[in-house]
């Protein structure tokens, strides 16, 4: 079923069923997928488990920090194997990106280190048995999740995560430093996913929404991506490679930066113009006649049987 709660069922019943589908996802690749492919779709489920408990916060009520908590740990766990693996396809990335400017063999010292650093670092993954025992854990808690407010009023949290985001995209903006634009990735993620569970609240625009909120977390995320790379240049693994190419990689790597950041930033100011409470009082005419709609059908289809 798609990431997206439905207008006929209950706010409570859709946000298990959606926790219950990506926690089976997750533990399927576990289980059936290579190591690169497993880490990523474990790290991706928990983003999304960690957005649909964020938008339901408040009604969660103490429930919300342990579930949130065991979805942030599950995903550490192979936070390191995921930074590892991406330097490889950043690196080459950056690479294709500008191709027709440079001689790719001048890098080869530098991508076998990386390529070497990759593979020791799957060596390092946790036991795929003990990550699967986790989501396991995971499933049985969601009986337990209990919402103290029904409608609307069950779905706010998106409000908080909305307004955190045009917090960080001012501080980013004003000081563009790799953890604040990192901070800011982050909270564009979360509305993305809050924007897809929304979705049925009226598809065109929220859709369109979530795409370009898709678009920004990608620049940003390929930004963050970069910098970690520039980072690990600095390793003592990379002590022996020649300093010229060291530096003529470094200065891609910060073009490249410069040019996400020049485009995320009118992305980012258009996904967060609105301020919070406007956009909250029409969401929640959306939802009104979205549901008003669900219950016509459904008193039309019992009429027609």
């Amino acid at each position: 079923m798609p990431y997206r709660l439905k207008p006929q069922e209950r706010v409570q019943s859709g946000i298990q069923r959606i926790a219950l589908e990506q926690l089976e996802r997750a533990a399927q690749a576990l289980e059936r997928e290579p190591p690169v492919e497993a880490v990523h779709e474990l790290r991706r489920r928990c983003k999304k488990l960690r957005a649909l408990v964020r938008l339901v916060r408040p009604a969660l009520g103490e429930r919300y920090t342990e579930e949130n908590l065991r979805y942030r740990d599950l995903a550490r766990r192979v936070a390191g194997q995921r930074d590892d693996q991406v330097l490889i396809e950043t690196f080459e990335g950056l690479l294709a990106h500008y191709k027709p400017e440079i001689d790719k063999r001048q890098f080869t010292a530098i991508r076998q280190r990386l390529s070497d650093w990759r593979e020791r670092s799957l060596a390092d993954m946790p036991a795929r048995e003990t990550l699967i025992a986790g989501l396991s854990q995971a499933k049985e808690a969601l009986n337990e999740w209990q919402l103290s407010t029904p409608g609307f009023d069950a779905v706010v949290g998106w409000e908080a995560t909305y307004a955190r985001g045009r917090e960080a995209l001012a501080t980013a903006r004003v000081s563009p430093t790799t953890e604040a634009l990192h901070a800011l990735r982050k909270r564009v993620k979360y509305h993305r996913y809050h924007c897809a569970l929304l979705t049925a609240l009226w598809s065109a625009p929220l859709k369109a929404r979530e795409a370009e909120a898709h678009r920004l977390s990608d620049c940003l995320g390929e930004d963050h991506d970069l910098a970690v790379l520039a980072a690990r240049l600095d390793h003592e693994a990379f002590s022996r490679v020649n300093p010229e190419r060291l530096a003529a990689l470094e200065r891609l790597i910060q073009r490249r930066r410069d040019a996400c950041q020049a485009e995320a930033w009118p992305l980012g100011r258009r996904l967060f113009a609105e301020p919070p409470k406007p956009m909250r009082k029409r969401l929640k005419r959306y939802w009104k006649i979205a549901h008003f709609e669900s219950a016509c059908h459904s008193d039309s289809a019992h009429a027609r049987s």
